[in-house]
């Protein structure tokens, strides 16, 4: 009796350890490895809320029932008067308006979207992107996953955006640092300088070069005229330039200010004017309803040419959703990039950290969630006798958004370090002009991303003219399938087709039409617990065909339940699928039940005992997943 007994211990603590195993490593076949760039980028022509549509330059690639993320870049209005006041934010107008949303039909060069759309956009000057978000049942990161550089000429990139219905598994991380807004880019000067008359504005033409009155600023929310793309003026969230004489760039910034750069302390020589790159302004979320890629950080003023001074680009912006995401030791960046160090010269800004959002039931393994600021670039004086130069601003750190609460995992929104000057001449005057380092970003739990929830009564008029209505709904763990259709004395029978894990269709029903009837139903009784689609096709009498839209549906297990907090330390809450009456039990990693209690309603706040620090599972009818406690 004791073997057996020791027996059934031993293998159930192998199931358990089995578990943990099938927690981490999902079923291959439908996993995908991804690597490089993952995500499309589709410029905005035209939104007609009214419709809920999207019209693009081409549609090319988009796809019915593909989530995807709507997204406007600039747009804001700052004053452009050549004083202190340069780049100050008037109206953020719609820059940073975004939301979620899902593909209902694509007609010609539209986009239908089965929501009306939450907020409101402008394409003109607004530069809005729509981005379909990368889809999987699980994946699994092999190599760098890269967002494509912001270009601010064709108004797409900077973005990455990746749904897994399951896992999303880091082996490899995902990377949007230096892929937000540009920094400031290094031109060389000519020497020419003056004390009398100094370039003491705001806002020059960076490209005229006999001499460079003020270096590039970086970019931001707010596009600036060509005759204003240089000077110390901060413009919004991009970070001011250094002006002449080899004056610093400033940091940019994100919902945090940047830093602002070092100045020009030279004594006993010509070309002595402190005209410092101004940092990058913060910049309002609207309660969270703006999302922004980071600033760029502003170029240093440089006539020596001896070392690339441009300002670092920002941190982009990263979506991952997902119902777990495995860490593995790996990192998810959104940071902004360094400013370019100097020698003898002005240095460059450090660009701001991005804006990532993490939407998932559970994080497993250790894993890095960074929107650091960049640091601004180091200035080496050379040892030149009185001439002396501060380093560049460093940027600030993004914004880390949880829609949970906060995850026992690593997150860092530190703002950059200001760069450091060295090599300082005695000679030089006693106050150096020193920059600043850009202000710590935000880390915000219980974050509710945009999405709108209400239909939008345009697509349904978009069925095929042959279909009135077609819907698919759970019913318990049976889906139900009604349709209504016009003229069905013309049509010979209905075939109801389901996608299946591999991405094809197959034929599982059939049913004969009826002269007279034009509404039908039909139960899918084998469907299992997942993610479903289905489509109709209509057969006619002539043989023509027609195809119904996609629609989807998810079946969840009778016993499924989720809980929250994960960590807990002294109470759970317990949602489930069901009312049915069910057992709940706590036990340890050994299988020693800690806790039993029976389970009536779908919801339950349950108080835990005083436990120690580690993994525990939690069991209700046989669906047993993992607990931390901290």
């Amino acid at each position: 009796m004791k073997n057996r007994n020791r027996f059934h211990r031993v293998f159930f603590v192998f199931l358990l350890w089995l578990l943990t195993q099938v927690v981490l490593i999902p079923v291959s076949g439908q996993t995908t490895a991804i690597s490089g760039v993952v995500n499309s980028y589709y410029p905005v022509l035209e939104v007609i809320p009214a419709k809920a549509c999207i019209r693009l330059s081409s549609t090319a690639g988009l796809a019915v029932n593909t989530p995807i993320l709507l997204v406007q870049m600039k747009g804001a209005g700052i004053t452009t008067t050549n004083n202190s006041s340069f780049g100050t934010v008037t109206a953020l107008n719609d820059a940073g308006n975004y939301e979620t949303a899902t593909i209902c039909s694509i007609i010609g060069d539209s986009v239908f979207l089965f929501h009306l759309l939450q907020n409101t956009y402008t394409t003109a000057g607004g530069k809005v992107q729509l981005v379909p978000f990368a889809t999987y049942v699980s994946a699994n990161v092999t190599d760098t996953v890269k967002a494509t550089p912001w270009n601010n000429s064709s108004g797409t990139g900077g973005v990455i955006a990746i749904y897994a219905e399951q896992d999303l598994i880091l082996n490899a991380p995902v990377y949007a640092g230096g892929h937000g807004y540009r920094g400031g880019n290094f031109q060389q000067s000519n020497g020419t300088c003056s004390d009398a008359l100094p370039a003491s504005g705001y806002a020059y033409n960076a490209s005229n070069l006999s001499p460079q009155s003020g270096a590039a600023k970086g970019e931001g929310i707010a596009d600036v005229a060509s005759t204003q793309t240089g000077g110390r003026g901060a413009p919004a969230n991009g970070g001011g330039g250094g002006n002449n004489h080899n004056n610093s760039g400033g940091g940019g910034a994100n919902l945090d200010a940047g830093g602002t750069g070092g100045g020009n302390s030279s004594s006993g020589v010509s070309c002595t004017a402190t005209l410092k790159g101004e940092a990058g302004k913060s910049l309002s979320s609207n309660s969270g309803q703006k999302i922004y890629a980071g600033g760029g950080g502003g170029a240093g003023h440089s006539n020596n040419g001896l070392s690339n001074v441009s300002g670092g680009a920002g941190g982009g912006i990263i979506f991952l959703w997902a119902n777990t995401i495995i860490g593995n030791n790996q990192a998810i960046i959104a940071s902004g990039a360094d400013g370019g160090s100097s020698i003898s010269d002005g240095a460059g800004g450090g660009g701001a950290g991005g804006t990532i959002i993490l939407h998932a039931g559970n994080y497993t393994g250790p894993v890095t969630v960074e929107a650091n600021g960049g640091n601004g670039g180091h200035s080496n004086d050379g040892g030149n006798i009185g001439r002396c130069f501060g380093g560049g601003g460093g940027g600030s750190g993004g914004v880390i958004y949880f829609t949970g609460s906060l995850p026992a995992i690593t997150t860092s929104v530190t703002g950059g370090a200001a760069g450091v000057e060295s090599g300082r001449d005695v000679s030089c005057n006693p106050v150096p002009q020193a920059a600043a380092a850009g202000a710590n970003g935000q880390v915000i739990p219980d974050y509710i991303f945009t999405r709108s929830s209400s239909p939008a009564g345009y697509c349904t008029l978009l069925l095929p003219a042959d279909f009135i209505s077609f819907t698919a709904a759970a019913n318990q763990q049976q889906v139900q399938l009604k349709w209504e259709v016009t003229s069905p004395e013309l049509i010979s029978r209905f075939t109801i087709e389901r996608k299946t894990g591999n991405g094809n269709w197959e034929k599982f029903g059939e049913l004969p039409a009826n002269a007279t009837q034009s509404a039908y139903r039909f139960i899918d009784q084998i469907a299992s617990v997942g993610h479903w689609y289905y489509r109709l096709r209509i057969i006619w009498k002539d043989q023509r065909t027609v195809l119904s839209p996609i629609r989807s549906v998810q079946l969840k297990s009778a016993n499924a339940f989720s809980f929250y907090p994960n960590p807990a330390k002294t109470e759970l809450y317990i949602v489930r699928e069901h009312p049915s009456p069910s057992v709940l039990k706590l036990m340890d990693f050994s299988g020693k039940t800690i806790l039993q209690q029976e389970l009536q309603s779908t919801q339950l706040r349950l108080a835990l005992p005083e436990l120690a620090a580690g993994i525990y599972l939690l069991s209700i009818d046989g669906e047993v997943k993992k607990l931390q406690i901290r």
